[in-house]
């Protein structure tokens, strides 16, 4: 850590100051707003260097938490099957991330410098061999030409080209172990459903220019982006994703970005190394951590008083997701964890004031009517409650006079 260890004193934080300015970075505070919806949610795919996407609906909430688009959700459908300004496909820790189409490549780039998904116990444990992962990344780019496919779809096409009816089988029962590696090399992306079928399109084809067809020339931003990650090595892009992660999570320390993208320390050491005088050393009340030397004027600013920022955020939502080995600071008690990080990587939906965690909320959606019950872990006085509520009105309210009633536990 030698471009590190320079650096002798670091600035000095509280967790109130780093909340608050992360409420910013995240567009909590002001929502992001744009002409067009699609750029809207372009925008904060970007800045959260991705949405979470294991549970669609959550994904569409993150978005709508952060730009108040009165139907966020089929913004975020807009964006991904008509102007594919998004791109849905597995991505770090092997989970299903919404990222900005013109910066897969650099996403794409970086996640060659791990191999963990591939690792041989791994895949023993799903029935699956080195060689079924290899068969698969040399045969997809043939089998997975213009037109989607379904699983089942691909799965006889990649048996056809390798002569494997084994491997047949194997894509068709998979958890997706065999084609998340093609997915993290740009060879497969999610296409828009077909009935109850998830469809996979070719990236090269799938995210030409909107509305043309199939092996059009790409925008000129994409092909710019697209060149310069295919000519960047994988540390240096891994290095440059490292920069994005604490433009929205700083500051971290390693260990955070490490457990956040599903790499070892090591690695992620050296590419805050290589950051060199970019990144600065900071103590958040003891938690060492770095930040974006760009980023500590605004970071060093006294937390604002006033009216407390409340929000409702839904479940897996990047601003938990992004820092869960942060998640005991960012809690009025540690021993309080096991509510908002749960069993088998379940994140909860959480109720933020001020940047901090101050709850959990559950919903129950009826004919017509959502009920909202929310576990605070802090005292809500009466306005507090009035802020919840319109919250939950503004999150959660669909069309067509849909109410939404919220109860305190």
């Amino acid at each position: 850590m030698a471009a590190m260890s320079r650096i002798s004193t670091p600035l000095t934080l509280t967790w109130s100051q780093v909340a608050a300015w992360r409420l910013r970075r995240h567009h909590l505070v002001d929502p992001l707003t744009a002409p067009d919806p699609c750029a809207a949610v372009e925008g904060v795919a970007s800045a959260l260097c991705g949405v979470h996407a294991q549970v669609m609906s959550s994904a569409e909430q993150a978005v709508a938490a952060r730009t108040r688009l009165p139907d966020a959700g089929a913004a975020v459908r807009a964006a991904l099957w008509e102007d594919r300004r998004l791109v849905k496909t597995w991505a770090m820790r092997g989970t299903l991330h919404l990222l900005p189409a013109g910066e897969l490549p650099w996403y794409v780039a970086a996640l060659r410098h791990d191999d963990r998904l591939l690792g041989e116990r791994l895949l023993a444990q799903q029935g699956i061999t080195p060689r079924d992962v290899r068969l698969v990344l040399e045969a997809l780019p043939e089998a997975l030409g213009e037109e989607a496919l379904t699983r089942e779809e691909l799965a006889d096409r990649l048996g056809a080209v390798t002569h494997d009816e084994g491997l047949r089988d194997k894509v068709r029962s998979g958890w997706g172990v065999l084609l998340k590696p093609a997915a993290r090399r740009g060879l497969l992306c999610f296409g828009p459903q077909r009935g109850r079928n998830v469809t996979f399109r070719a990236p090269r084809y799938w995210l030409g220019a909107p509305g043309a067809p199939p092996g059009a020339p790409e925008p000129s931003g994409a092909a710019r982006s697209r060149e310069d990650a295919e000519a960047a090595a994988p540390d240096r892009a891994l290095g440059r994703v490292l920069e994005r992660y604490l433009r929205a999570y700083g500051p971290a320390a390693p260990d955070d970005f490490a457990r956040w993208w599903g790499t070892g320390t090591p690695e992620v050491r050296a590419a805050l190394r290589a950051l060199g005088e970019a990144v600065r050393a900071t103590s958040i009340e003891g938690h060492r951590a770095w930040a974006l030397r760009e980023d500590l004027e605004t970071l060093a600013r006294p937390a604002p008083d006033g009216t407390p920022v409340v929000r409702l955020l839904p479940g897996f939502d990047p601003y938990v997701v992004g820092l869960t080995r942060q998640l005991a600071s960012l809690l009025p008690d540690p021993a309080l964890r096991s509510k908002v990080s749960r069993t088998a990587g379940w994140i909860s939906p959480v109720l933020v004031v001020d940047g901090m965690i101050g709850g959990v909320w559950t919903t129950r959606r009826l004919a017509r009517r959502t009920e909202v019950e929310v576990e605070a872990f802090v005292p809500l006085r009466p306005g507090l409650r009035r802020r919840v509520a319109a919250e939950a009105e503004a999150l959660l309210a669909a069309p067509g006079g849909h109410d939404v009633a919220v109860r305190f536990a």
